[in-house]
């Protein structure tokens, strides 16, 4: 299997268990683990495109961001990782953490679907502004190609992961 089908097969069989469980334990924050790199940066980039930067760093995922950062730097993705250190600095000054974004959902009832700014209204506007310049300047094709050689490097574990055999 190619590092390329390898990630793919393995970005699907995350959200599933046993792999789905790493997250409700806290083995995904074990950097030495490459499962858990490789699935910091997929949870990262699947949360960001599908929700939006603002949204990754106050869901579940965002718990993580610290991590995130530095799983990028572990697979070779040093720009992608300063660049998400800048904006949880910047996210961090204006007193937009993890833990205020998700007070303010902690009045919500379970399933509710709101906006960020709606949830939010215009406390953040500023920091969220510069937040997205400086999540447009990620380059996710870049990111994925640094993964796709991390995980060809730690193909065995991965295999091994996914519960299959290697080629």
């Amino acid at each position: 299997m190619t590092p390329e089908a390898l990630l793919t097969e393995f970005s699907i069989k995350i959200y599933e268990p046993p792999l789905s469980e790493m997250r409700e334990d806290g083995r995904i924050c074990d950097l030495s683990d490459p499962v858990a790199v490789l699935m910091l940066i997929i949870d990262f980039e699947t949360e960001v495109s599908m929700n939006g930067i603002n949204n990754f760093l106050g869901n579940s995922s965002g718990q993580y961001a610290h991590e995130t950062v530095a799983a990028l730097q572990t697979i070779g993705a040093k720009t992608q990782a300063n660049l998400l250190q800048k904006i949880l600095i910047v996210a961090a000054n204006a007193g937009m953490t993890h833990d205020t974004i998700q007070a303010d959902r902690s009045g919500l009832e379970e399933f509710s679907i709101t906006s960020f700014q709606k949830l939010h209204g215009d406390k953040w506007d500023a920091a969220s502004a510069e937040i997205q310049e400086l999540e447009e300047q990620i380059d996710y094709s870049d990111m994925f190609e640094w993964a796709e050689e991390y995980a060809g490097n730690h193909s065995a574990e991965l295999h091994q992961a996914l519960g299959i055999r290697p080629d």
